[in-house]
């Protein structure tokens, strides 16, 4: 006569996980080894990067040497253009004054001299 055998949930669990572990060894196995090719390629393009990033290098020093010129050729224009506004106040404020003086001396030569200077 022939015993039967129960499956129990404990032998149930036992198996699953046991086929779990199996099922994710093999998985861990094939990621890992595109993981690996994945990486290779990666690294191909990091290498390319590295290229471009050294070219970039030597611009970034130009850009700032040109950047530091631009910054002083504005500052002198800024120095010119302040000099010229200075300069052009007073030369005003001396017509001012010479206007004033002349309307001073017209006034002057009508009372003294009978003499009326106009403009033309």
């Amino acid at each position: 006569m022939k015993k039967e055998k129960f499956i129990t949930e404990k032998y149930l669990d036992k198996r699953m996980n046991e086929q779990a572990k199996v099922i994710i060894t093999a998985v861990d196995g094939v990621l890992d080894k595109r993981l690996k090719k994945f990486d290779a390629r990666f690294d191909t393009v990091n290498s390319r990067f590295d290229a471009v990033d050294f070219r970039f290098n030597g611009v970034e020093k130009r850009m700032d040497k040109l950047e530091d010129n631009l910054r002083k050729d504005i500052n002198n224009v800024q120095i010119l253009i302040d000099g010229y506004v200075k300069a052009q106040e007073d030369f005003k404020q001396e017509f001012v004054i010479m206007k004033e003086e002349m309307r001073q001396v017209k006034k002057v030569l009508k009372q003294k001299l009978g003499i009326e200077i106009q403009a033309i």
